[in-house]
């Protein structure tokens, strides 16, 4: 009994030791795409900004579209040294139909920020970083991923309270 006790203490602390031991970096996946208004945009993105702000959403998703009008003035308003763009994920380059409906819905909500369309490169990062929708994950200019992914929609405030806190070190 002693000894199965010795043994699970031992991989518990053992598989604790190989898990948090390892100081890895998640970086956002290196990608290629266009944004909503057919522009080329890829990766590069993250070096203009010391923080930028990455809200993944869809246009089939109501919390998504509720937060899009104070996501459109927190994007006119980013603390200096931050930005905001938005990854897309139901809508693809040539995805017209659904890409008229996110320009719907950014007019509407003027949210005039980047918009970065779903490619091939981030799928892999979606399908095993994301679990819900909206999920907002914050990276710095060295395409690192800084802080916890927020998911779920917030408040304008509150997701600049979140930039701050970054930007600040804290």
């Amino acid at each position: 009994m002693k000894k199965s006790i010795l043994i699970a203490v031992f991989l518990v602390f053992g598989m604790f030791s190989v898990c948090c031991a390892a100081d890895k970096t998640d970086l956002f996946p290196a990608f290629s795409s266009k944004t909503i208004s057919d522009e080329n945009i890829d990766d590069g993105v993250f070096a203009s900004a010391k923080i930028t702000m990455v809200n993944i959403w869809a246009t089939w998703c109501p919390p998504c579209v509720a937060e899009m009008p104070d996501l459109g003035k927190l994007g006119r308003s980013m603390p200096e040294g931050s930005q905001l763009v938005g990854l897309l994920i139901d809508a693809a380059p040539n995805d017209t139909k659904v890409i008229s409906k996110a320009s719907s819905i950014l007019k509407k909500s003027k949210a005039d920020f980047t918009q970065i369309l779903l490619t091939k490169d981030l799928g892999p990062y979606l399908t095993k970083n994301v679990t819900a929708i909206p999920t907002t994950v914050f990276v710095n200019s060295n395409g690192e991923i800084v802080g916890k992914p927020l998911v779920g929609s917030r408040s304008g405030k509150a997701y600049r309270a979140e930039v701050e806190k970054l930007l600040s070190g804290k």
